[in-house]
């Protein structure tokens, strides 16, 4: 079996003209639709093609089909495409190759990687047939990346790469992450970065910063009222409570890891319980196991610090009493281009086991089914907003709009100090920066400073949610991709 590049249907589910009536977006809605108005006219009867290395599992999946409708809603044509490689090394080579961007070990037998990428690229391009020279192509992380110089130059349209990944420090690893990729990168008009400190230095001439941006109107991001947000927790499996209608009942409950082994039993007295919540992929890079140790350290030695500030500590002393720590992620079954996440989830649960049996029952390992998109969203929403603080612990984060999607809710966000969730909080104005991931002493005080200080945390909860509202929705990501297509069909006449 060869190679295959498959289309993936978009299910259209919002109308743009929606957002005239959401927090003021109409103006941005105008300068969208001037702008759309532009590419198309350089487009003409071309469209736009994004590619993709897998329909579900991670931010990019998840942004795809309302990325594609709405640029549909201002009249450019998009589709959706993604890889389905046959090699199962493939995924290993970029997934190493992921690690190595963001400065951490990964290949190591370069020239057998390069010989696993070209195959699967070469035989990945051929498969894009459907696409035509008039057209624009974006290619979304490493993983295809390769595609472009295997385009025959006839049929070789306009090409864009758009990286969500990447740190702003350099070292060993990104340098020979960035020389692999080079050679690959050189037949893109335009790359797009997340942020531009992530580009290499030599491409920066050809480079745009588009930040990822949050759907307040998507079933991850929508309001929910407190009986469809019990609703949802208990189709989840995760509250105890009367049967749920049938027309309201989940494909697949959540699993939690308890006692050795995973089950689908409800969390006793979760609505009654303050929660400490982080939602990630499964991956090392996410900062998952430092969590539990500093949660250790948060109960143990949180009340006697409450005692030193101006708070209550009576107040703070009971929050930390009775908290729990949700550490929930896709199911690793789910998300086809990640192998490592199985892995990750092995050592979190052991981790969990070998805890004292009182706090094993206060650490929840969560597995969120992934059989249904729109039942997983509702699951995170519903997760981020009974939160008390939603945590976002990653060593390393491209950006991490988890931050942007718990902010927009009004739940405190601690999140790393590090490029992505820093461009999103400013530390004591949106949320807390935990000045460093790996150290549990470290989470745990920002944490601590959460939990003794409400009123602060709210407020900051506040401002962050305003913030998102004016620089993380993706109307603001959808600006900057028109401006990027713009400058990347500029050689282009109208209707070329």
């Amino acid at each position: 079996m060869a190679t295959t590049v498959q289309d993936v249907p978009i299910h259209r589910t919002t109308d743009l003209e929606l957002y005239r009536e959401l927090d003021e977006f109409g103006p941005a809605i105008e300068e969208l639709r001037r702008l759309a108005a532009e590419v198309a006219a350089k487009l003409g009867r071309g469209r736009v093609w994004m590619l993709s290395s897998t329909e579900s599992g991670g931010g990019v999946a998840e942004m795809m089909p309302r990325l594609c409708s709405f640029l549909a809603d201002l009249g450019i044509d998009t589709r959706w495409l993604v890889l389905k490689p046959d090699d199962p090394d493939f995924f290993r080579v970029t997934k190493a190759l992921h690690n190595m961007i963001h400065g951490e070990p990964g290949l190591v037998e370069m020239e057998a990687a390069h010989r696993i990428y070209d195959r699967v690229s070469r035989e990945a391009a051929h498969e894009l047939r459907q696409v035509q020279r008039r057209d624009l192509l974006v290619v979304h992380d490493p993983q295809p990346a390769g595609v472009a110089v295997h385009l025959q130059e006839a049929f070789r349209p306009t090409l864009v790469w758009r990286c969500h990944v990447g740190t702003a420090k350099r070292n060993a690893c990104t340098d020979e992450a960035w020389s692999f990729l080079r050679r690959y990168l050189d037949s893109y008009e335009r790359l797009i970065f997340s942020l531009l400190s992530y580009a290499p230095q030599e491409c920066l001439e050809r480079c745009s910063e588009v930040v990822p941006g949050i759907d307040p109107l998507s079933h991850k991001n929508r309001a929910l009222r407190p009986y469809k947000l019990v609703g949802v927790l208990r189709a989840a499996g995760l509250i105890d409570g009367p049967s749920v209608p049938d027309w309201a009942s989940f494909e697949a409950p959540v699993h939690r890891f308890r006692e050795g082994a995973w089950t689908t039993e409800p969390i006793a007295n979760l609505l009654h319980v303050p929660t400490i919540v982080q939602i990630s992929r499964f991956d090392r890079l996410k900062g998952f196991a430092p969590l539990l140790p500093a949660f250790e350290h948060l109960l143990s030695r949180g009340p006697s610090e409450a005692k030193k500030r101006r708070v209550s500590s009576e107040r703070t002393e009971s929050e930390i009493s009775r908290a729990h720590l949700l550490l929930a992620g896709p199911d690793p079954k789910g998300v086809a281009d990640d192998p490592e996440a199985g892995e990750v989830l092995e050592e979190l649960c052991a981790l969990q086991a070998a805890l004292p049996r009182e706090l094993r029952e206060r650490v929840h390992l969560l597995r969120l089914p992934m059989a249904d998109v729109k039942q997983n969203a509702l699951i995170v929403n519903a997760l981020q907003r009974m939160a008390l603080v939603v945590v976002q612990n990653s060593k390393q984060e491209g950006f991490g709009l988890t931050v942007a999607e718990a902010l927009w809710k009004g739940t405190p966000v601690a999140g790393a100090d590090v490029s992505g969730i820093a461009a999103q909080i400013r530390d004591g104005t949106d949320g807390i920066l935990i000045a460093d991931p790996t150290s549990p002493e470290s989470i745990a005080e920002a944490l601590l400073r959460m939990l003794s200080s409400p009123l602060e945390a709210e407020t900051m909860a506040r401002t962050g949610r305003a913030r998102v509202r004016d620089h993380f929705t993706i109307l603001a990501q959808i600006r900057g991709f028109l401006r990027a297509f713009d400058r990347a069909l500029e050689g282009r006449g109208p209707g070329a």
